[in-house]
């Protein structure tokens, strides 16, 4: 051993005796990367711009399983598929008729979401820089995904029973906040606390607009599981509906969308007149004017006898409600735009023939 604690390699060669060491052992080289680690590292790296565009592939995705699970429902195609995950017992594909195609649609529409929510997480496992907070939004919108299948497939074994519906139906808004959320932090540094933008009064009325927003769409799912549209061709014959009134549903559901409504207009009146980014203000001109013009929809279709064109419309609101309104809480803090690039790895060159080895240097 040299005065410094390390071994040359003659004094690291086979010793003879009982406290001998297989030759094999000795060959083996000290540091060098296993076969493993040279295989992950053949696999690409997935830039901060990739992931982001396949998360906002995801949310485009997530929104479009709404309307269409909304329009199965809405033509009464609900049991178009009566099997699931096949569509008959024996047999994938649906009959070329208008109940089992919309049905399998939504069931396409579902394979391409998983898809690409799959891809997703896969990619925030080799985005670098590596971001946990990316990772667990993923992981939460994969599990949510198969979570959604489950319910699904209940829906149908309960022939639509109206209360998995609403569940079905809510866990796709959450479903929905969640992309927004990813996409959102997907294109800021969320690695280091960001600068609040708004006074502390603002942010607890930003928590109300989301804890209301969740009464609304409640109500809302409540509302259409006591009104005509039960899901299925046959309509009340079939599926159960919520035994309670539609109007006493419909009036609590506005009540609550007229307070929601109300508190989103004093924050953004309260915002105009403090000395806040344009941006702030700018997303409570948005969640105004979406609420205003669901507000709209939601009064003509209840006067209009729930006609299926404008409950869609009226589900595509709610969609863009629950964007409009994580985004305008998001906004309330600032983040950088962009991320420094990860460090490049510097691997030390392997030692030459002869050299000193030092051993937990």
């Amino acid at each position: 051993m040299a005065a410094d604690g390390s071994f040359t390699k003659q004094q690291l060669g086979p010793r003879t005796g009982p406290s001998a060491v297989p030759s094999t052992i000795a060959r083996v080289s000290v540091g060098s990367p296993s076969r493993g680690r040279r295989w992950t590292a053949r696999i690409p790296t997935v830039s901060p711009l990739v992931f982001r565009h396949l998360a906002i592939a995801s949310l485009v995705a997530v929104c479009l399983i709404v309307l269409s699970g909304a329009a199965v429902r809405l033509t009464g195609s609900g049991l178009g598929c009566p099997d699931w995950p096949t569509c008959y017992q024996r047999q994938i594909t649906p009959q070329l008729s208008l109940h089992p195609l919309v049905e399998f649609s939504n069931r396409i529409v579902t394979v391409v979401l998983t898809v690409l929510v799959a891809a997703a997480f896969l990619a925030v496992l080799r985005r670098r820089p590596f971001r946990r907070d990316l990772t667990w939004l993923t992981v939460g919108l994969l599990a949510g995904i198969l979570a959604q299948a489950g319910i699904g497939a209940l829906a149908v074994y309960t022939k639509l029973n109206p209360y998995v519906v609403v569940c079905h139906f809510l866990a796709s808004m959450a479903l929905v906040a969640d992309a927004v959320v990813l996409v959102h932090r997907a294109g800021r540094d969320y690695r280091s606390a960001g600068q609040r933008l708004v006074p502390g009064a603002i942010v607890l009325g930003g928590r109300a607009v989301l804890g209301l927003l969740v009464a609304v769409l409640v109500a809302g799912t409540f509302t259409t599981g006591a009104g005509p549209h039960a899901g299925n061709a046959t309509g009340q014959l079939v599926a159960k509906r919520i035994p309670i009134a539609l109007r006493d549903m419909a009036e609590l559901h506005s009540s609550l969308a007229l307070l929601l409504v109300g508190v989103c207009v004093g924050l953004a009146v309260a915002l105009h007149a403090m000395a806040v980014p344009e941006g702030v203000r700018r997303a409570a001109r948005v969640l105004c004017g979406v609420l205003f013009l669901q507000a709209a929809i939601g009064y003509t279709q209840y006067f209009t006898h729930l006609p299926a064109a404008l409950v869609e419309l009226h589900v595509l609101g709610a969609t863009v409600l629950v964007v409009g309104a994580v985004q305008f809480v998001l906004s309330f803090s600032e983040h950088p735009a962009k991320e420094p690039l990860a460090p490049a790895v510097q691997r030390s060159a392997p030692a030459p023939h002869g050299q000193r080895v030092e051993v937990g240097g």
